[in-house]
């Protein structure tokens, strides 16, 4: 008996190809498994018990606030269209003839959603080997929270990426005047409800758009904003003398702040999913005059999360086997039929700060 390998009966150097066989085999399957399946390979060859990390706090998508949802009945695209004023009221006087009142469409491009998803798949002895059951448990809800995060990501990459506007010039730009380089403050917080409140239409008719929504990235950049709409002083209180974004000469001449309660409590947005700390928007309210888009099939907002069904029948007893024939494994699906677009740029105005 050989007191380290046991009783091989003198047969340690087979016995030690075996193991580096089995070891070799370990970190083989271990890494088809990270490829393929179940990217768990410490779960299968993992010396000792373990519990799974709850993770970390999930970020809630704040889109919804700032950009339309449009139910699409099919895959085909969708024209996104609006209306302008309606023109022609005059005078009509005794007896007269009432003139013919008449309205244009205003253009916009087409909004088309696709099929999106995934499929993941959990390998038996890994179930096994999670005490906690959480790895099987939480799989379901973080491959729909995946699938809103996916969304979340979309809706700010096409703000970010400033697209071209159907009349051919960025959504964004100097010479609409919804692009400033102003950092927020009650100046040019100011000066932003201003520019919506003074648009015309495509007909160079005047029409008011107001502002419903202001969005930041940073806890921080919320508190300045926080401060501009909530303060009831101005900035020259010996208190706030100094302040990071403090009033200008053009606020503080009295001894209350303008701008107290200009927008609602809500509708300060707070969305992680920027990338800029420094960059803030003000949106008009989504359904007046939506600057972005997110269509869902049939108005389908939420993900599905299907379970495939191995119908693996035991054969020599009742009962079922839970896993799939050839891989022993629970095999999870994600599917999520979207689009995200932009629409009027009347509607957004964005203040790009270095």
């Amino acid at each position: 008996m050989h007191p380290k390998y046991g009783n091989w009966g003198g047969k340690v150097e087979l016995f030690e190809a075996y193991l580096d066989f089995r070891s070799a085999y370990a970190e083989k399957l271990g890494i088809e498994e990270a490829d393929s399946k179940a990217d768990f390979p410490s779960w299968l060859w993992g010396p000792v018990r373990r519990s799974v990390w709850q993770g970390y706090t999930k970020i809630e998508p704040q889109w919804e606030k700032y950009a339309r949802i449009e139910s699409m009945p099919d895959f085909r695209p969708r024209l996104i269209h609006g209306l302008n004023s309606l023109k022609g009221y005059g005078w009509v006087g005794d007896h007269g003839e009432y003139p013919g009142m008449r309205r244009t469409e205003r253009g916009g491009p087409a909004l088309v959603i696709d099929t999106y998803g995934g499929v993941y798949s959990i390998t038996r002895q890994a179930i096994i080997n999670d005490d906690s059951g959480d790895l099987l448990n939480r799989n379901p809800s973080d491959m729909g929270y995946a699938a809103g995060q996916f969304v979340a990501e979309a809706i700010i990459a096409l703000i970010e990426s400033n697209p071209t506007a159907y009349d051919g010039t960025a959504f964004f730009h100097t010479s609409r005047g919804n692009l400033v380089t102003s950092a927020l403050s009650e100046d040019s917080l100011a000066d932003a409800m201003t520019h919506m409140e003074s648009m015309l239409d495509d007909d160079g008719y005047r029409i008011r758009i107001r502002a419903a929504s202001l969005l930041v990235k940073t806890f921080r950049m919320e508190m300045i904003a926080r401060r501009i709409i909530n303060s009831t002083v101005t900035g020259t209180q010996a208190a706030y003398t100094g302040a990071a974004g403090a009033g200008s000469a053009i606020f503080d001449k009295g001894t209350i702040n303008p701008l107290a309660g200009v927008l609602a409590g809500d509708a300060i947005i707070r969305d992680n999913y920027l990338s800029d700390a420094n960059d803030w928007y003000l949106f008009a309210d989504p359904a007046d005059v939506p600057a972005f888009a997110v269509g869902y099939l049939n108005g389908q907002a939420k993900p599905f999360v299907g379970l495939k069904d191995p119908a693996v029948r035991n054969a020599l007893g009742a009962g079922m086997d839970p896993y799939t024939f050839e891989l022993d494994s629970i095999d999870f699906k994600v599917r999520h039929d979207f689009g995200v677009g932009h629409i009027d740029p009347r509607g957004a105005y964005k203040a790009s700060v270095a």
